[in-house]
């Protein structure tokens, strides 16, 4: 039980600050990854949908329209805070539960069935095998999980991306292990670690887009991740913008910015889907 809360607490501070940039720079999910995910399952708008991870209230912003309620579970109280404040237009019901994805089980029955359970953006920072067995006793029969992601913005092999890269490691390279997201993320692919699970049934997809930035909102994207968080910089934090500025328009003087972006996608189901 120790355990559980000192990462809980690991989890919230490692996104002590970024909640502002987070809502502001954050790309949202597109109409298409929504589309691959309500077409395999088959969502119908009497469905109702579980996201776990839910942050700011992407998933939902999304999902409006293609299902009758959704269920966005979070750990973090600041994240749910701002969630609903972003979705308070939303037409369809929204529940809003400040909860591990690892402790659901424990409030299974006051939470009823689900058609689909997704995660996006935040399956890499659970223990994915509790979630999923807790999944199991919550996810109806012919439902399933969804788990998808962009990852992060300098991980792309363009040259500004690369730039970005080596400009965070530059300022973070003595905090590798608050400030690297690789270090929360889990070695194993999505797929190996849903084949354990009852949701064995795999399907993949990827779905490309592009995506265009100035130099403000890739400097206000770094700054909505746990791996450069705002205060992981300490009295450094100008300076790296400029840095960041200076080097940004050293690769393209105009200050605009194309991305080729791919969202990966993995449905999980119980059984072979028509």
């Amino acid at each position: 039980m120790k355990d559980q809360k000192k990462t809980n607490r690991n989890n919230i501070e490692a996104y002590r600050g970024t909640y502002e940039y987070y809502v502001k720079y954050r790309p949202g999910i597109p109409k298409e990854v929504i589309d691959v995910i309500v077409k395999h399952f088959d969502i119908k708008p009497k469905d109702r949908i579980l996201d776990l991870g839910c942050g700011t209230g992407q998933v939902a912003l999304a999902m409006e329209g293609r299902c009758k309620e959704m269920v966005c579970v979070d750990s973090d109280p600041e994240m749910i805070r701002w969630a609903k404040k972003l979705t308070k237009d939303c037409k369809m019901k929204i529940t809003w539960v400040n909860c591990r994805a690892e402790d659901l089980g424990k409030i299974k029955e006051k939470l009823g069935l689900f058609k689909v359970a997704t995660s996006s953006r935040a399956f890499h920072r659970m223990n994915q095998d509790q979630a999923l067995k807790n999944l199991a006793e919550l996810i109806e029969e012919d439902g399933g999980v969804a788990v998808f992601s962009d990852w992060v913005l300098w991980k792309g092999n363009q040259e500004w991306q690369q730039v970005l890269k080596r400009i965070i490691q530059k300022y973070l390279e003595e905090k590798k292990d608050i400030g690297n997201e690789k270090s929360k993320e889990s070695e194993e692919r999505w797929e190996t670690i849903l084949a354990r699970s009852v949701f064995r049934v795999i399907k993949t997809h990827e779905v490309p887009i592009v995506r265009k930035w100035s130099i403000e909102s890739i400097i206000g994207y770094v700054f909505s991740t746990a791996a450069a968080a705002p205060h992981l910089f300490g009295n450094r934090l100008n300076e790296f913008k400029k840095e960041v500025k200076y080097a940004l328009l050293s690769v393209n003087p105009k200050g605009e910015f194309k991305e080729n972006a791919v969202w990966s996608i993995v449905l999980g189901s119980r059984k072979l889907r028509n």
